[in-house]
């Protein structure tokens, strides 16, 4: 499992994410202002309960797409891919109910878990 999850790794952290974030999330509100989470890094855990440990960052924007806000911390998740499958956020497990139905999800944690362990499709 371990190399499974370094290599879907190694395509989450294309060269190009230096200058782009990788958008997982994006919460849309009435008034035209959104907010994006991003994945700021990412790393193979050092801690074997774990697949991934990624650091999020926030940008909240307005209707016609400038930054109104940017949260420069880089809060940390974790990731674990097999079962039992969960995302954790500081010392809370937000288990993921696999497999993972629906066709949109609306939890950014399956979100993030998505993009780090589901398989790509074509």
């Amino acid at each position: 499992m371990r190399a499974i999850a370094f290599f879907a790794g190694v395509l989450v952290a294309t060269p190009s994410m230096a200058e782009e974030r990788l958008i997982f999330y994006t919460a849309n509100f009435p008034d035209a202002t959104s907010v994006q989470l991003s994945v700021q890094s990412n790393s193979v855990s050092q801690d074997g309960d774990y697949d991934f440990d990624v650091a999020i960052g926030l940008v909240e924007t307005d209707a016609s797409g400038a930054v109104r806000y940017e949260d420069t911390g880089r809060h940390r998740a974790r990731v674990r891919c097999s079962y039992p499958a969960y995302v954790s956020v500081g010392t809370r497990k937000y288990p993921m109910a696999l497999p993972l139905n629906r066709s949109t999800h609306e939890d950014w944690k399956e979100n993030l878990w998505i993009t780090f362990c589901a398989p790509p499709s074509s």
